[in-house]
């Protein structure tokens, strides 16, 4: 650079500027974690010329192995530190060539590599390659997934993805759990079923039947299905499947029908396909023995209505003569149906007996063919006559002789509650209900359940209700026969609701026969007996709401009656305030859960002025409440009233303003999908620190403190899901105010900081994590301070930090000084540099010098001339630069018109005015560009001794013509005519010329060889007379090339002065012949006397 800077300031511009190529002009750095990378570019040119430069990064990073370069080829060799980046880091940054080929700039892009897994299907890197070896081979994927590998393609993956992992691996690794983990991360979409329509029917079945169900999956992935048959005739071959199972996206189940379990008729079953996230049902029904009698149940049905009517006109509700017409249609049809029926003849005669229509009854019993002796006789339907019979006779010896035969028979059959049934009608012993009863609750030991028994035994209550001494199984049904068919009378319902209420323990069947007394006869004893009931069975369904309300509102005086009422209230369905006994009750305490005295504070504080006196009353017990279930982190739309209305920023200590601030962020999770165990939150940190239990109705309460948190459910199975179910979350209480409440106790106290607090700047966390990783505020200040410290010492890395901050705008006058005195870089940035001194009144001629410096090394020089005028006036400037740059951009002036602005010229003049040494090219241009302009009076003896220095010197240049006559006189080019060209570098140029003179020319062209005057700048001198004309013309030849110009004439000046010879010989040509003579003669004369005078030794 020294010997390009010392040549051009001696004006030798000879050596060729290189046309510089590069191998690459864009590197691409793919840089593993934590390595230094190595590498290298190359510039050459196609001629023999050397290549010399400097290279300067624009990153810290880029270290070179030499930062100069020489050569052709010259390889430049650097590294770049990786070490404390990320992968995925990208870094775009620039190599700034400056040579003496030129200013260059090659981009690089610099790439912190992720760290990676070697599969059979090559890398992954991240969870997006995990997807798709996934979708490729799953089982691969799967054990990637299950080996420890896998927190490196985790690593620099987003914090909630990788902590998603590192907790799934302390619960399940399986392949339902990659699936989770896949869906978890939205790399794919849960996997759902879809069967082929809704069902299928069968028809008369005879041997096994095997069908087929296509069932259709919606993505890939995997999904455990286990696959349910209800009903025993249908069969499957594999009770348990997977979506590994599947061709494609469809899966056909055979299942079989067994006709061996099939019963005549309509057989229903169902195939249940139960997945982690649904259940899906195919219904399957087969129609077996199509002939069968459909109606084979009526005459159960129609016996059923006969006996239910029975008992209504027993209960009074149905006249005896309509049942039994009622009754005799029945049986008409019943023995429409099965005209051989005896026991229908029978039956219809009892009911003309019980009728009173004796007449009609003995008919049938005429009619009737009894033989007792016949083979396959019913026992019981013989009985059945006699006792038919003895009816009609009342009484005497043949009642006997029935009433012995069929106590025979009892005696064989005594499970028949029929034949016991005609010995009570008979027998005169069991006349008292007392030994009817006994011999009825004996009579149930044997599983007696018909209506017509109940209706016997109940009977013998109502007649003597006293006789209900306990209520065990077989009163217990009597009585709810009796609720149910509404026989009760009033009598027995409140003996039995006396009896019930001194009963110790609660019966589901006492409430039942209760609940049904009360709708019958609404007496306070009754609901006083069934609140107390409930009450020792702890019965707290919201169900049981209305019997407490009940109880309430008749004011009854019952034990923890308001109790039960609060507890079995249905807040969301409760509407207005609550009774005021309810206040009155529990204003000195109470023993409520928290939700329920929360709604009954909440319902005191919302109906206030209808309370009156009671919400003063309650005002303390409620404020102390509310601050406890803060403190509790309890939150329900109840509390929120409360909340609302007692907690003042006054009163809020730093404890209450943690439970706030908690509370503030509560959420209820709820979810359709069934057989959830719990609900888990994964914190931003990674930590699970909220296992809380799921119920189905009231749901999950969690905190949820940052968008970042995941939610993970927890089923009864183990299994473990994220967002492949769906779920609903509701912010329990967002109030505005407390939250900027929280928001400014945050502030003022500096706690809840969702940020780690920023690591601060030092220069050796700088050199590893870069600029960017830190506020650029800090790093300035840190900046300063150092150059303050170190006194102005210069530091590479200082240097690097300081212009990276200058050019994000942080930047004083320290740092200022600092950079304008050791910064080098890229031209333009170090203009940009020189500007801002500028505007700071801050020295700049150092850098202005190596900015000079550099643009005459690269010969690339741009708007420089306010940059060099700074550095000339200042006080260091040197000579050596000076010289180098006035004859650089001279040259540039006179050789390629290049535009300048006039303190170049300024500048040129006052070193020639000084007698400095400058290139001849200096003062050319200096000649040029004042050349026919008005210029200053003291710049006049400047250009006269220019003038004359150049002409002996012997450039001389057809701009010199337009200066003054005395001048031109002086270094004789007065009466000189010129011609100029201006040809391409390395060329070599002859010009062709003839001359003219009135009507004489010359016949051919003379060649001559020219001689450039200064580079490839040449000029011809001409003498010429008024009459002649010179036709000339150029021709350029180089080594792949030859030019020749159009043809041009040139011609003397008819207005030159009579002065000199040559002016004296061209008047001539143009005056008459007496006076050219005398002319010619005075012109001899004066040549022999200056021949004489002027003799030359």
């Amino acid at each position: 650079m020294k010997n390009k800077i010392q040549k051009f300031s001696k004006g030798d511009f000879q050596s060729l500027r290189p046309d510089v190529i590069f191998d690459e002009t864009n590197l691409v750095l793919i840089i593993g974690e934590g390595e230094v990378y190595r590498g290298s570019f190359t510039l050459k040119t196609n001629s023999d010329q050397m290549i010399r430069g400097l290279v300067y990064p624009s990153s810290s990073r880029v270290h070179f192995k030499d930062q100069g370069f020489e050569g052709n080829p010259a390889k430049v060799e650097f590294t770049y530190d990786g070490r404390g980046l990320r992968p995925g880091h990208v870094e775009e940054g620039t190599f700034t060539v400056v040579c003496n080929g030129g200013e260059y700039e090659l981009s690089f892009t610099a790439i912190i590599e992720k760290p990676y897994v070697m599969t059979s299907y090559g890398k992954v890197q991240s969870t997006d390659d995990f997807r798709k070896l996934a979708i490729k081979d799953y089982s691969e994927a799967g054990r990637l997934f299950r080996s420890r590998e896998f927190y490196e393609i985790l690593k620099y993956e987003n914090e909630r993805t990788f902590y998603l992992y590192d907790n799934m691996r302390k619960w399940s690794l399986g392949e339902q759990a990659m699936e989770e983990f896949l869906v978890g991360i939205k790399q794919k979409e849960c996997i759902f079923l879809t069967l082929q329509g809704e069902g299928m029917l069968f028809e008369d079945i005879t041997e096994p039947t095997k069908g087929t169900l296509a069932i259709m999956k919606n993505t890939w992935g995997y999904m455990p299905i286990r696959i349910e048959a209800e009903g025993a005739f249908i069969k499957v071959s594999r009770p348990e499947i997977s979506t590994d199972d599947f061709v494609g996206n469809v899966y056909e189940i055979e299942y079989v029908v067994r006709p061996e379990y099939l019963h005549a008729g309509r057989n229903y079953g169902v195939l249940r396909f139960v997945t982690p996230y649904e259940i899906l049902s195919y219904e399957i029904e087969v129609l077996q023995n199509q002939e069968y009698d459909e109606n084979r149940r009526v005459p159960e049905l129609l016996m059923a209505q006969i006996i239910k009517e029975y008992v209504g006109c027993m209960a009074g509700r149905i006249e005896l003569n309509r049942w039994v017409d009622s009754a005799t249609e029945k049986m008409a049809a019943l023995r429409k149906l099965n005209p051989q029926s005896e026991m229908y003849q029978l039956r219809q005669a009892h009911i003309y007996l019980i009728g009173n229509r004796i007449e009609e009854a003995k008919w049938i019993l005429e009619n009737y063919n009894y033989n007792r002796f016949a083979i396959g006789k019913d026992p019981i339907t013989n009985c059945y006559y006699l006792f038919l019979t003895a009816m009609i006779r009342g009484k005497g010896s043949h009642v006997d002789r029935v009433l012995d035969e069929i106590g025979k028979t009892y005696m064989r059959h005594q499970d028949s509650w029929e034949l016991l049934n005609m010995i009570l009608t008979l027998d005169t012993r069991y006349k008292s209900p007392y030994k009817r009863l006994e011999v009825l609750e004996q009579q149930y030991e044997y599983g007696t359940h018909e209506v017509l028994f109940y209706l016997q035994a109940y009977l013998c209550y109502k007649e003597k209700p006293t006789l209900l001494k306990k209520l065990g199984d077989f009163e217990l049904q009597i009585l709810n026969f009796a609720a149910k068919y509404r026989l009760m009378t009033k009598e027995l319902a409140l003996y039995v609701s006396n009896f019930a209420s001194q009963q110790k323990n609660y019966s589901d069947a006492l409430f039942r026969i209760l609940e049904r007394i009360y709708k019958m006869y609404s007496e306070p004893m009754i609901l006083n007996t069934i609140c107390t009931l409930l009450i020792k069975g702890n019965k707290n369904q919201k169900r049981y709401y209305p019997w407490y309300q009940k109880a309430v509102d008749a004011e009854l005086k019952i034990a923890q009656l308001y109790e039960y009422y609060m507890i079995t209230l249905d807040e969301e369905g409760a509407h207005g305030p609550l009774p005021k006994s309810i206040f009155l009750y529990f204003m000195h305490g109470n023993t409520l859960n928290y939700k329920k005295a929360a709604f009954l504070y909440a319902n005191l504080v919302t109906y206030e002025e209808q309370a009156g006196d009671l919400y003063l009353s309650y005002r303390e017990q409620m404020v102390a409440f509310t601050w406890e279930q803060l403190m509790k982190r309890h939150i329900t739309e109840s509390l929120r009233i409360l909340y609302k209305r007692f907690c003042t920023e006054e009163d809020m200590t730093p404890e209450r303003m943690e439970a706030m601030r908690d509370v503030c962020f509560a959420y209820k999770v709820t979810t359709k999908v069934p057989n959830m165990n719990c609900v888990l939150v994964i914190e931003k940190d990674g930590v699970i620190r909220q296992r809380v239990p799921y119920d189905e109705d009231g749901g999950a309460i969690i905190f949820l403190y940052d968008k970042e948190s995941r939610i993970v459910w927890e089923s009864l199975e183990g299994r473990h899901y994220t967002d492949s179910i769906v779920y609903e979350t509701k912010r329990l209480f967002y109030e505005p105010r407390f939250v900027e409440m929280c928001r400014k106790y945050a502030v003022s106290s500096g706690v809840w900081e969702q940020e780690d607090e920023r690591e601060k700047p030092t220069f050796d966390n700088l050199k590893v994590n870069g600029i960017d990783a830190y506020d650029e505020r800090e790093v300035f200040r840190l900046c300063s301070r150092r150059i303050r410290e170190d006194n102005y010492e210069e530091d590479e890395f200082l240097s690097y930090l300081c212009f990276k901050l200058f050019q994000k705008e942080q930047y004083d006058k320290v740092t200022l000084m600092y950079l304008a005195s050791y910064y080098c870089g890229a031209t333009r940035d170090m203009k940009k540099l020189w500007k801002v001194l500028q505007e700071y009144e801050i020295p700049s001629y150092k850098i202005g010098e190596r900015i000079i410096t550099q643009m005459l090394f690269s010969e690339n020089l741009f708007q420089e001339e306010s940059v060099f005028e700074d550095y000339y006036l200042s006080d260091s400037v040197y000579f050596r630069l000076k010289q180098a740059y006035l004859g650089y951009v001279s040259r540039e002036y006179v050789v390629g018109d290049r535009m300048l602005k006039p303190v170049v010229f300024e500048i040129i003049a006052r070193e020639c005015a000084q007698k400095e040494d400058l290139p001849d090219i200096c003062k050319a241009a200096l000649l040029k560009y004042y050349a026919g302009k008005q210029y200053p009076e003291e710049l006049d003896e400047i250009l006269h001794c220019v003038l004359r220095e150049m002409c002996e010197k012997q450039l001389v240049f057809p701009f010199y013509l337009a200066y003054q006559e005395e001048w031109l006189r002086e270094v004789q080019l007065y009466d000189k005519t010129m011609i100029f060209y201006h040809a391409k570098p390395g060329s070599r140029v002859k010009l062709y010329y003839k001359m003219r003179q009135e009507n004489r020319e010359e016949l051919g062209y003379r060649e001559e060889s020219m001689m450039p005057m200064y580079e490839n700048l040449y000029v011809k001198q001409f003498v010429l007379f008024a009459d002649e004309i010179v036709s000339y013309y150029f021709q350029e030849k180089s080594d792949t090339e030859m030019t020749v110009t159009e043809k041009e004439t040139i011609s003397g000046d008819g207005d030159t002065a009579k002065a000199g010879r040559y002016g004296k010989l061209n008047s001539m040509t143009q005056m008459r012949p007496a006076t050219r003579r005398q002319a010619m003669m005075t012109y001899e004369e004066e040549q022999r006397l200056a021949d004489q005078l002027f003799q030359m030794y």
